[in-house]
């Protein structure tokens, strides 16, 4: 089985300028991701798809491949991930002669993100006989919506946190497909696997203030002997 792990990383970030290469704990952010995957038992190669050139050379220092940078039609503020996957599968496997079994789409701004996360979501898809694999994480609040125009409950009763009924938020971490069913359009299929991650890991970088509660995770971490 051939595994390849897509890190997305484009250069146009409006919130935080450049942030895959922001520096974080030492590192740049992409560099966590890179080193998760590697790290990761089973995942073959570590591909980055990106349009700008400081992106590329900070991967390939940190271990990934850059072996083609992504066009622009591919890199717009509009553009979803999933023709970005598609365009870099379909472009490995044309240069390779080789096909791809599984494919992961790997968040640069997750810099929490474990490998045996990682190695969780390719055996879930797997064995299980999932089209696709993904993250979620459990988060137990009392929740109101809006419906016509007024906020509702969605609670029967107010309970203490440990009580209420777990919700499940989508984590971009992480995503794990097989390669049959991706297409420009779709990394789901209609068979959907989940694995459930922890929430230092749920941790997506979009502002500063998320930069800086990264570093102090880390911190912590690496204080505790857990990096």
């Amino acid at each position: 089985m051939h595994t390849v792990a897509v890190i997305p990383a484009r250069g146009g970030s409006k919130g935080v300028p450049l942030k895959s290469i922001r520096m974080v704990a030492g590192k740049p952010l992409l560099a966590w991701v890179v080193e998760a995957c590697r790290a990761a038992s089973g995942v073959d190669r570590t591909i980055v798809s990106t349009d700008h050139e400081g992106i590329a050379e900070v991967a390939q220092e940190w271990g990934a491949e850059v072996p083609f940078m992504r066009p622009a039609e591919f890199a717009g503020d509009l553009v979803t991930l999933d023709p970005v996957i598609f365009h870099a599968v379909q472009t490995l496997e044309e240069r390779d002669a080789r096909e791809i079994d599984v494919v992961l789409t790997v968040q640069p701004t997750c810099p929490l993100l474990r490998p045996e996360t990682i190695e969780r979501s390719v055996a879930t898809l797997v064995e299980g006989g999932f089209d696709s694999v993904i993250m979620l994480r459990e988060i137990r609040h009392l929740y109101w919506r809006r419906v016509d125009g007024h906020f509702e409950p969605m609670y029967a009763r107010r309970a203490n946190r440990q009580e209420l009924e777990p919700f499940y938020p989508e984590v971009g971490a992480v995503f794990a497909s097989r390669r049959a069913i991706i297409t420009p359009q779709d990394r789901l299929g209609s068979n959907i696997g989940h694995v459930i991650g922890s929430e230092e890991e749920a941790l997506d970088i979009d502002t500063e203030i998320d930069l800086k509660l990264a570093e102090l995770l880390i911190e912590q971490a690496r204080r505790e002997g857990r990096l």
